[in-house]
């Protein structure tokens, strides 16, 4: 109020103005952000594109400079991205919060946030240029192609928690060393290219994104979906040889079904080298014996049945050893693949199996492309989430607040990119962490035998801001459904479905009383007076029409009035009795118009006076007497219209 004084208009509705032109602020400039940093890729390509004209070192450290700045905006751009949508969901939960009344501005503001330029545009495709202008500057240095060597993977992976902040962050360390591999639907793949080749991809992409980076949506994550089984009535047998394996008192069983949205289901082991590398995409390619295809039988409803049929089907391949598997695995392989899949049959035959974690997230996959990272395949799933059955409802699911970044490989302890990570602060290492256990363990607290060493490492995180827009969004949701609930439980009622998180209260002082106008109702009040104002403009534009032409109209020769007479002297042509006539009717009309002008702008004044006395009484806002007065005149006026006509 001391800023921007008293008036009409209520606080809160000139609040709402104040926040809708700060978040305008905050677009235009990610979008100036944004066209800065598409410039700088389009210099570095076009020094990339030099290389092949001219050669020499010099367009290649300029093209390595224009990235490593390019690198450092997209994690400046993501940092304000971030501090900004956290920033204004923090303005709104203080307002609720300090208001105390039932004027919320968090459930019409916060999906308002969500559709934001800056808060909905991902920065996916600046990612990806800036992948392939790294790998272009690669090829370049070495002087030849990549080529997609054969792996001979552990049969394990290493799994480490990521901050979410610190993603974009690691992403752009990450590229410098690997390269992204996209979904097989994106139709793009860069294994194989010569520093020309990657260089005209880069242009190409460049192209689609445009100036803004707008035109086509780049997508470089898949959405992997994994189901784990265990016997909960029989102790959980697989959970505890996980926990058993950790403290070195035996070997972990375990396995898994994924499903990467892509092509179909894949029975692995759990936490398998192949599922970063070879069966990144299902389906399963032969080649990777901790691995089988999950076979799709209309007549199996249920996926447990599907993974018995299954792994006997797996088992008799192998044992036969066809010669698809022997050609793939050889006699090694065929055996170490039959007993993954007895493993899996008889786990089916032993114990009562059932589904008891299903894990949901977005999946993004690099491979090594220089000589020390060559034979690294890492995954990072982002926006993880736990559910005990597939196809679970929003409130069923519980949120890892960590990124994961699954890597397999050789000699990892000593790697200079791992070093890179933790150097940036993001990572957090717990020794033999698995997520299917941490799943487990969040979603059967109760029903396990013990938890983890490792199930406290979210407890770093104080506040849902930490989490990263995504996991904020979800929070929001989650506290509107549990704010439901309570009100359901209060009012007991199954009707109410309220959607403010406050339910609104009668306000007992006048102070409180003033904070319960709500922005649409003052819309609608003014609004509706436009409405008035705009009727009655219009009746008046037509009257003073009418009055003019009944003053120097055409008339015979002899009875007009001069201009000058009939505009600044005389309200009416005496000449004739018709032009009497239509001056007096027009007259009318205009002074209906100016009465019921105010009569719109007086009703408004009272419907505000009223709102914010939270006094909604049916005088004020269901008045019939005003617009029955004016019907009543505009019919008296198309009566005496009708009878000068006929006269």
């Amino acid at each position: 109020g001391d800023t921007l004084g008293t008036g009409a208009q209520p606080a809160e509705s000139r609040f709402y103005e104040l926040l809708q032109h700060e978040m305008g602020k905050v677009n235009r400039f990610f979008q100036l952000q944004l066209r800065t940093l598409l410039d700088k890729f389009r210099e570095a390509q076009r020094a990339l594109q030099s290389i092949q004209k001219v050669g020499g070192a010099e367009p290649l450290a300029r093209a390595n400079k224009l990235l490593e700045e390019a690198a450092d905006g997209l994690v400046e751009l993501d940092k304000f991205k971030y501090l900004n949508f956290t920033g204004f969901r923090k303005i709104a939960k203080k307002f609720d919060k300090s208001t105390k009344s039932g004027v919320t501005l968090s459930s019409w503001f916060m999906p308002q946030l969500k559709r934001a330029f800056f808060a909905a545009h991902r920065l996916d495709g600046l990612l990806l240029s800036l992948s392939l202008g790294y790998a272009a500057v690669r090829r370049f240095q070495s002087g030849q192609c990549s080529e997609a060597v054969p792996l001979t993977m552990p049969s394990r992976t290493m799994t480490f928690c990521l901050v979410p902040l610190g993603r974009m962050r690691s992403l752009c360390t990450l590229v410098k060393s690997f390269q992204l591999v996209l979904p097989p639907l994106q139709g793009h793949a860069s294994e194989g290219m010569s520093g020309e080749e990657l260089s005209s991809e880069l242009q190409k992409l460049l192209y689609a994104l445009g100036t803004e980076g707008l035109h086509v949506p780049c997508r470089i994550a898949t959405q992997m979906t994994a189901e784990y089984f265990d016997s909960p009535t029989d102790g959980f047998p697989f959970y505890q040889s996980h926990l058993q394996a950790c403290a070195g008192e035996g070997q972990s069983l375990g396995f898994r079904v994924r499903q990467t949205g892509e092509r179909g289901d894949v029975v692995e082991m759990d936490a398998a080298g192949s599922s970063v590398g070879l069966n990144a995409f299902t389906p399963v390619q032969l080649g990777s014996p901790d691995a089988f295809p999950l076979e799709a039988t209309p007549e199996m409803s249920s996926s447990l049945e599907r993974l018995k049929a299954s792994a006997e089907a797996t088992l008799k391949k192998a044992e036969v050893k066809e010669a698809s598997f022997m050609t793939a695995f050889g006699e090694p392989g065929c055996r170490e693949l039959a007993t993954f899949a007895s493993q899996v049959a008889g786990a089916c035959a032993s114990y009562r199996l059932e589904s008891v974690a299903t894990i949901g997230a977005s999946r993004l996959l690099l491979r090594g492309d220089t000589v020390e990272t060559r034979n690294v395949r890492m995954a990072m799933d982002e926006e993880v989430q736990f559910a005990r059955a597939p196809g679970g409802q929003v409130s069923d699911a519980m949120d890892f607040p960590y990124c994961m970044l699954e890597v397999s490989g050789e000699n990892l302890g000593a790697a200079k990119w791992l070093d890179e990570l933790r150097g940036d602060a993001v990572l957090r290492e717990a020794p033999g962490f698995n997520v299917g256990v941490q799943a487990v363990a969040a979603l059967w607290k109760d029903d396990v035998p013990s938890l983890p060493h490792w199930y406290h490492v979210e407890d770093s995180f104080d506040k849902p801001e930490e989490f990263g827009p995504a996991l904020q969004r979800r929070a929001d949701e989650y506290q509107a459904q549990e704010a439901r609930e309570e009100a359901r439980q209060r009012t007991g009622s199954e009707r109410i479905q309220a959607l403010p998180v406050v339910e609104p209260q009668v306000p007992e002082t006048s102070e409180q009383a003033e904070m319960m106008l709500q922005p649409k109702d003052l819309l609608a009040s003014e609004r509706t007076m436009l409405e008035w104002m705009h009727t009655v403009f219009a009746l008046a534009i037509i009257a003073i029409g009418l009055w003019r032409y009944s003053l120097t109209g055409e008339l015979p020769r002899g009875k007009a009035l001069p201009p000058s007479d009939g505009l600044r002297q005389q309200f009416f042509n005496s000449s004739s009795p018709s032009r009497m006539l239509l001056g007096i009717y027009s007259l009318f009309l205009v002074l209906v118009a100016i009465c019921f002008g105010w009569y719109a702008v007086i009703t408004h004044l009272q419907r505000i006076k009223a709102l914010m006395k939270n006094e909604q009484k049916d005088r004020i806002f269901n008045r019939r007497t005003g617009p029955t007065i004016f019907a009543g005149c505009m019919a008296l006026a198309l009566a005496a219209h009708l009878g000068l006509q006929l006269a």
